[in-house]
């Protein structure tokens, strides 16, 4: 089977590349486009999103919140509730489901192979005794003839039931594991420490 011109388009499609996202607030559509000039080559970097491969923050988390989510993207929302300066629940906002991104099996899959970055990848430095972690890093070329890298990270928390995902980028940043895993380090902390108080 393999991974052909017209399989990487259907799943370009599947993952919502090149459309509008699900959501009320304005973004810009992540983008990658297949023609006749496309090349084995240019197929090997765009599948690791190097080369002319576009992909919003906003796409990436959701894309990662569906593998969180066994598969199921659930529509971007604002706002989960509103609550008084006493903590009285004023407003509770229904999440929806928007589709199935990937197959139940799709997403463990992937849900594995990010926890693994976590355990013995790029992002070791999220291990704690506290939470755990899937997620993956990024160091993003954006520039042909430098080293220049814009410094990803994405994933979820905990990996069983997940509560959080966060995702990450520093344009000009460097290595993903040594800049964006931090950060998110520093929000999964913040967040998981705020339900223990």
């Amino acid at each position: 089977n393999g991974l052909n011109e017209k399989t990487f388009e259907k799943t370009l499609d599947e993952l919502m590349f090149n459309e509008t996202l699900p959501m009320e607030l304005p973004t810009a559509k992540s983008q990658l486009v297949l023609d006749e000039n496309t090349t084995d080559g240019d197929m090997l970097q765009y599948a690791i999103g190097q080369g002319d491969t576009l992909m919003t923050p906003m796409h990436l988390n959701m894309i990662t919140q569906a593998i969180a989510n066994d598969g199921i993207l659930m529509e971007p929302m604002l706002l989960e509730r509103v609550e008084n300066n006493q903590g009285v629940l004023v407003k509770q906002f229904k999440t929806d489901e928007y589709k199935r991104l990937m197959s139940e099996e799709e997403a463990d899959i992937l849900s594995e192979f990010m926890q693994e970055v976590v355990l013995s990848g790029t992002a070791t430095s999220l291990q704690n005794e506290y939470y755990t972690v899937a997620g993956k890093t990024g160091s993003a070329e954006f520039k042909e003839s430098s080293k220049d890298s814009h410094a990803w990270f994405t994933g979820f928390a905990p990996v069983t039931n997940p509560q959080i995902c966060i995702t990450v980028i520093v344009e000009e940043g460097g290595s993903g594991s040594r800049v964006a895993v931090p950060i998110a380090k520093k929000v999964f902390d913040v967040y998981f420490d705020s339900l223990a108080n």
